[in-house]
């Protein structure tokens, strides 16, 4: 995943505070994903700012489905794969909704140097809900699945059970989303102009925007050494935020 700023902005709000804000595009898949932070600075103390970053993940949620869906795993005689229909957010939750395909093959196998697929045997897929929680490990948000539901579709759901389907469809889904949470962690990067900041991220997780919309906020603090201080200044004066009356 990259990620290269396209737009950085600064304003001035309430005495002792200044907000930045910066539009980004990410590329995951080889698509590109806009994603914007809003970075809020506070007075906490003569040695550090508090800092609020509002992050919103709506462009990613839109093609989610997307770049979600994919096959888990196949061979010669059977397919597993995910087809994502929708990703939401709900308080501090995201959830992600899909269907689990499973196809099996007719498998010719009696040549052993050459296994080729005849015809479609069976196929059966499975409904199923996965939601996900976010804690913050500094300098990053990451995301872990609490909770699964699934649902056997059509007249042939119950013989999904028989088979033990719905137990390799949790499997699969289980292994293959803990892995993409964990080689996905959400860590929000600076421009260069205030990238000395170094924020320290301690709390915050996934948050709804609005009716669904996913979107995310970290809060913790900021050093305030002489050199932060200084690039702080420079980059509100030329943002406009500091004027001749606060030189």
């Amino acid at each position: 995943m990259a990620a290269a700023a396209t737009l950085f902005t600064a304003h001035g709000l309430a005495a002792g505070e200044v907000s930045f804000k910066v539009t980004e595009q990410l590329t995951i898949k080889d698509a590109p994903i806009p994603y914007s932070m809003v970075l809020r600075l506070g007075d906490v103390n003569p040695t550090r700012m508090s800092v609020a970053a509002y992050l919103d993940l709506r462009g990613f949620q839109a093609q989610a489905p997307a770049l979600l869906s994919s096959v888990l795993q196949e061979d010669c005689k059977q397919k597993f794969a995910v087809a994502i229909s929708d990703v939401s957010a709900k308080a501090d939750t995201v959830s992600v909704r899909g269907q689990f395909q499973a196809k099996f093959f007719g498998c010719n196998t009696k040549d052993p140097k050459v296994h080729y697929r005849r015809f479609l045997l069976f196929g059966q897929n499975v409904n199923f809900q996965a939601t996900a929680r976010t804690v913050v490990t500094h300098p990053c948000m990451r995301a872990s699945l609490v909770d699964l539901q699934l649902d056997p579709l059509g007249l042939l759901g119950g013989a999904a059970d028989l088979f033990g389907l719905t137990e390799l469809a949790e499997r699969l889904i289980v292994e293959k989303a803990e892995e993409a949470l964990s080689d996905h962690p959400v860590c929000p990067e600076l421009p260069p102009e205030i990238a000395s900041l170094e924020p320290r991220y301690t709390s915050g997780g996934i948050r709804e925007i609005g009716a669904g919309g996913l979107g995310a906020n970290l809060s913790g603090s900021v050093d305030t050494s002489a050199a932060t201080i200084l690039d702080l200044v420079r980059v509100m004066k030329d943002r406009g935020i500091l004027g001749p009356q606060n030189q």
